[in-house]
Formats: C-alpha cells, structure tokens, sequence
C-alpha cells in the first residue's frame, strides 16, 4: 500500500484536504456538496482460530469513501466509471478549489505512485469563441481532438523525473475549459499513453455534473 506521506503530498499540494475511497464495488450517489470530505481507510484484516493463521500485510482498504466523498468537482466522479473507460482502478481521490474558481480532482491509486488522474475545470470570463481557447488554452504542438466539446485538443507529455509520459485532453464547454490529464508509468512509454488518448474523450464528458 502506498505510505502514508505519498497522500499527504498531494493532499497538501491540493489544499490540505484529502478524501479515499474504495476500489471494489459500486460507488455511492454524489449527493453530497460539501467541499473536501475526509476519511481514513478501514483495512480489512482476516481473522481465525488456527495458530497457523496470519493476516496479510497488504490487505486493500474496503470500507472507504466513494471519489465522490472528496466533494468539489470530484462530486461527479465514479471510480467504477472510470475503471470502465480507462481499464485502470483508482482507489483514492482529493478535490481542490470552490464554485466561481478552478477545481481539481486527483484520482490515485493507494499500492503505487503513478497512474493518477487529474481532471481540472477552469471558468471562463464572457464569451470564448474557438479561436480565443486555441490561442489561450490549447498547448503548442497539440493535435485537433473531434467530438469533444466546442474544440478540443489531445497531447502526449514527455517524461519527467520519476513520471512516465501523460495522456491529456483539452474542451471547450459552454462556460468552462476542462483538461483531463493521465500520468503514467515510466514503463507505458510514448506509444501506451498515446492509446489512452481516445479513451480520455469519451470519458471527459461523464466526469462533468449534470
């Protein structure tokens, strides 16, 4: 399991709020508006009266909060949804920001340190033509992306450091630009992120809250 300190990190590198979440079954119903929800994971643990019998040192929290209990923008996200786009399983998620200003969700996993999911929603002043999000938002060098939004772009990111190459996804709403980025491994290499590039556009649009 992923120590401690390593959620910590990101926690305060987000605001200091932190929320986990389980990796099997369904996820609850986001009802809840709070900002940040915070909660420590229940490690399952097996017990028996044979003294031959020994707990295993890695069992995987399973009763932990839903992505949904770290509120803000994370509210409308699903570990099994995403699961389902990406084939990856996230079990912890931390939410930053406030209604009117950027947010973000991290999504991570609880055993390694990459992949993660960072998923950011910034506001828009007034009236964004496409050309004025090329010009302000889309990165240099970044590919046209169709069916997403009203424009898109797609990229690969370079490794860096200890971090593998990123997916990432760009979009247009109607009063929002949103950026869906997945960092990877080192091991995935250039042409593993790029396969994830199609599947970030179909999930983009149901990480958005009705």
């Amino acid at each position: 399991m992923r120590p401690p300190t390593r959620l910590l990190g990101v926690a305060l590198a987000l605001g200091g709020l932190v929320a986990t979440a389980a990796c099997t079954g369904d996820d609850a119903d986001p009802s809840s508006d709070k900002k940040t929800a915070v909660a420590a994971p229940t490690v399952g643990t097996t017990a028996s009266a044979s003294p031959s019998a020994s707990p295993s040192p890695s069992a995987i929290p399973t009763s932990v909060p839903p992505a949904a209990s770290a509120g803000g923008i994370c509210k409308s996200i699903t570990f099994s949804e995403v699961r389902t786009y990406l084939g990856l399983t996230f079990q912890a998620s931390a939410a930053s920001g406030k209604e009117g200003g950027v947010r973000t969700c991290v999504l991570m996993t609880l055993d390694e340190a990459l992949p993660d999911l960072t998923f950011v929603a910034t506001p828009l002043e007034g009236e964004v033509s496409e050309d004025d999000y090329e010009k302000d938002f889309v990165p240099d060098k970044a590919d046209d992306q169709g069916g997403l939004g009203r424009a898109a772009y797609k990229r690969v990111i370079a490794p860096s450091g200890t971090n593998g190459p990123a997916a990432e996804v760009g979009w247009l709403g109607d009063e929002t630009a949103y950026t869906l980025t997945l960092t990877t491994p080192q091991a995935t290499g250039t042409a593993g992120a790029t396969a994830y590039l199609s599947k970030l556009a179909g999930l983009g649009p149901k990480l958005i809250a009705g």
